[in-house]
């Protein structure tokens, strides 16, 4: 898994809300294809300019697009190569 250091300005979500609070996949495992754990997902960034959600960040600290992962049910999957992500993450707006 590759940290990808261009996600680094980006708003934690914590600043924002999902439309789809399902989509929250804040503390789920991330998996590898072939079933190796990375560690879990500590915080998901936003990028407030197009107010939607751009990367993940690790508990570890490092940055992963999210057009690298697959949610399934209660785990990330981490794909190395850069197909689209299944899950739409534009609809966020501010907190109030």
């Amino acid at each position: 898994m590759k940290n990808d250091d261009r996600f680094e300005k980006l708003d934690s979500l914590s600043d924002w809300q999902l439309v789809n609070e399902e989509q929250d996949i804040r503390g789920y495992p991330v998996r590898s294809l072939t079933g190796d754990e990375y560690g879990k997902i500590a915080d998901m960034l936003v990028d407030k300019d197009n107010e939607h959600v751009l990367a993940v960040r690790m508990e570890d600290g490092r940055l992963v697009g999210v057009e690298h992962l697959d949610i399934q049910d209660e785990h990330v999957i981490y794909r190395d190569a850069s197909a689209a992500s299944t899950v739409d993450y534009r609809k966020v707006r501010r907190r109030s």
